[in-house]
């Protein structure tokens, strides 16, 4: 089996499980304990320039900054603008040719370098910038997905070419909830499905959901969770 029709095989276990629509709905509920679209909406997020705002957004994700990155980030926010301005704003994932994915991969790799930073961090302050082009890949979504090491997006990307994948995901959409990207919306499932946290553990028994089922990585994708992790 090829890595994209694994990975679509993967997407498709997740989005089976019965209640999942409840339990992403609570995710992005304005009472309960998530993220929900705060991640999206908090602040101010302008395309093209990095904000204290972002690095808030992020904290929402359970992630934090050390002092040094912080004052790396400040201090170089001209370079960060930069390349920002170099990755299109309005490009779908699935949509992304080389150039547009190596841009990204340049501004992950250097914030990835940052002190305490890492590629799990890194991926969620892309995925506040560029929402619809950059996955947040945590050893939970590297688990679940089984994408062969260091090519999680190319493979998610190929894995989402196929418009009737698409409209499965997009189906979890709650009501009233434009602001997350479609690639937002299958982090969410994926992670409220396997997540092992407190609070996914009660949205889950609230509805009716089973424990996390995480498949073994495959053997590709075990050198990426250890990265990740």
């Amino acid at each position: 089996m090829q890595a994209e029709d694994l990975v679509r095989t993967r997407i498709r276990d997740v989005l089976a499980t019965p209640g999942l629509d409840g339990v992403v709905a609570a995710y992005f509920s304005p009472d309960g304990p998530f993220a929900g679209t705060s991640f999206d909406l908090v602040g101010e997020n302008p395309p093209n320039v990095l904000t204290l705002d972002d690095l808030l957004a992020t904290t929402l994700l359970d992630i934090s900054w050390r002092p040094l990155a912080i004052r790396k980030l400040i201090g170089e926010g001209d370079h960060v603008n930069a390349a920002l301005t170099a990755i299109r704003a309005d490009l779908d994932l699935w949509n992304a040719g080389p150039d547009d994915l190596q841009s990204a991969t340049v501004l992950h790799r250097w914030l990835d370098d940052l002190p305490g930073v890492g590629p799990v961090i890194a991926s969620k302050l892309l995925a506040r910038k560029r929402p619809r082009l950059v996955p947040v890949h945590d050893k939970i979504a590297l688990r679940a997905l089984g994408a062969p090491k260091d090519q999680l997006w190319v493979t998610l990307a190929t894995a989402l070419k196929e418009s009737a994948l698409r409209n499965e995901i997009e189906r979890l959409r709650p009501a009233g909830v434009d602001s997350p990207s479609l690639l937002r919306l299958l982090d969410v499932a994926i992670w409220i499905r396997h997540s092992r946290s407190r609070n996914a553990r009660d949205a889950r028994d609230v509805v009716g959901v089973p424990g996390p089922s995480v498949p073994s990585p495959t053997r590709e994708a075990v050198g990426a969770h250890v990265r990740y992790a």
